[in-house]
């Protein structure tokens, strides 16, 4: 799941979009569970 969010974070899409489209319960849990296997937030991420 985490590699598909890495994709749509790449392609722009929102991150309220991306915890939905991939499934997590809201967007908090997808940033808390993508910086802790990935090492920084998804906002890190995308720049």
């Amino acid at each position: 799941r985490i590699r598909q969010v890495q994709r749509l974070i790449e392609a722009g899409k929102p991150m309220a979009d991306i915890a939905a489209e991939v499934g997590f319960s809201s967007q908090s849990h997808l940033i808390n569970r993508f910086k802790q296997i990935i090492g920084v937030t998804p906002g890190q991420y995308a720049q």
